[in-house]
């Protein structure tokens, strides 16, 4: 016996999405300082690569910074905002008071700023910068992209390891006691198109040179007092080995395009991340945040990041396979057709019983990116449904599920739940 809790259409796959779960009365937002590159500036001051060739004044990718002001407002702050790009009197632009994200600048250059001042605008943003030390609830270093090159050997990595430390301990120095510092790791310019289409060879030898990096970072930084990783690089390592890239079965595109659409993996120079990649990073940043503090602030769902973020309807992956598709008559709910691989629009079965009582289905890996399937048995139909026991499902290398009967009479029911 099947039972289907998902019928056919897409009447039941709507989801309640909470955008910004609610705080306690009275809890302020958690305030973040970050002291970064054009990877934590606002996009809103990068137009060059984060506007359309067709407007090139009007962007349309989001950064992380953006994103979590934006859409966690009760949750996450950055201080005030300014849209001026002439607000500050340093390296900054415009844009949020705690975000210290400098386009072009080096672990070097912020070392050099922090520990070897040598003009009026390095004087400025470090005097700015330790005034606002009292004022937040921890800082994020999230640099060293920019000293990353395809050639850079284990010692030049290493070096860009200690000018990090080097800023951890300003910050450290500087700041109130046990103010919560977060050290982000660095993401592997080798996964960008810009560098792995043009030297694809180079690329892939890099990317141990930089695991190394980053293990390096994560062991010595990672064991101070007070401090915590947020791992970025696990987002380029998701780059590199998810292919086709997607998000809940929603594909995205590698390669850049001028007009940026929302459903690229990068901005339209082929070296940013764009808004999807950007989600991904601030979910890492969310996750460093979430181990120390008070209140917890909420992911970015991948639903989420699908509707809210890009525009797009999180069940098209569903909607594509059902489109035009009849009611075929074999009473299988649309979901669980889709997961099983099955025809839409010729009755199927969704097992294949051999003469033993096995039970065997095949799932379509595709469709499992989308909505999880599970199956459930039981001896008599009322409330003792149980998950079959994981020794008793099999699976062949063809990717087949041969269920091995637990007992003399068994139901079973499957279960398929779109991916939150």
């Amino acid at each position: 016996m099947i039972i289907g809790k998902i019928r056919k259409g897409t009447a039941m796959l709507i989801l309640a999405l909470a955008l910004a779960a609610a705080l306690p009365s009275g809890a302020a937002p958690f305030k973040l300082l970050a002291i970064g590159d054009s990877l934590t500036e606002e996009y809103r001051f990068e137009l060059i690569f984060s506007a359309p060739d067709s407007e090139p004044d009007k962007q349309n990718t989001k950064n992380w910074t953006q994103l979590l002001c934006d859409l966690r407002p009760t949750q996450f702050s950055m201080g005030n905002y300014s849209g001026s790009p002439a607000t500050y009197f340093d390296y900054r632009n415009g844009g949020y008071e705690y975000n210290y994200g400098v386009p072009g600048f080096k672990a070097e250059s912020w070392n050099k700023v922090l520990n070897n001042p040598s003009n009026l605008f390095d004087y400025t943003t470090r005097s700015e910068l330790r005034g606002d030390l009292g004022g937040v609830d921890a800082v994020l270093i999230f640099v060293g992209g920019n000293d990353l090159s395809l050639t850079s050997d284990d010692a030049e990595n290493d070096e860009i390891r200690q000018y990090i430390g080097s800023i951890h301990d300003y910050v450290r120095d500087k700041a109130p006691a046990n103010l919560p510092i977060i050290v982000a790791t660095i993401p592997d310019i080798g996964a960008t198109p810009a560098e792995k289409l043009a030297d694809p060879i180079e690329a892939a030898a890099a990317r141990q040179r930089v695991a190394t990096l980053n293990a390096n970072i994560i062991a010595d930084l990672g064991a101070r007092a007070d401090t915590y990783i947020a791992r970025i690089d696990l987002v380029t390592d998701r780059i590199f080995d998810q292919v086709p890239f997607h998000v809940n079965g929603t594909e995205f595109v590698y390669e850049p395009d001028r007009e940026n659409p929302p459903l690229h993996i990068f901005c339209k120079d082929g070296f940013h991340p764009s808004t999807v990649s950007q989600a991904l990073i601030a979910n890492k940043i969310i996750a460093a945040i979430n181990q120390f503090a008070a209140t917890a602030i909420t992911p970015f769902a991948d639903r989420e990041i699908l509707s809210a973020l890009l525009g797009q309807d999180p069940d098209q992956p569903f909607i594509d396979y059902l489109a035009g598709a009849p009611d075929d008559g074999d009473d299988l709910p649309g979901l669980l057709e889709f997961l099983l691989g099955k025809n839409p629009l010729a009755p199927d079965s969704a097992f294949a019983f051999a003469a033993d009582g096995t039970a065997a289905f095949t799932p379509s890996a595709d469709a499992l990116r989308y909505a999880d399937l599970s199956v459930l048995q039981s001896e008599t139909l009322d409330d003792d449904w149980a998950p079959v026991p994981a020794g008793n499902m099999l699976t062949s290398p063809d990717g087949t599920v041969n269920i091995i009967p637990s007992a003399p009479k068994l139901f079973y029911k499957f279960e398929a739940v779109p991916k939150p």
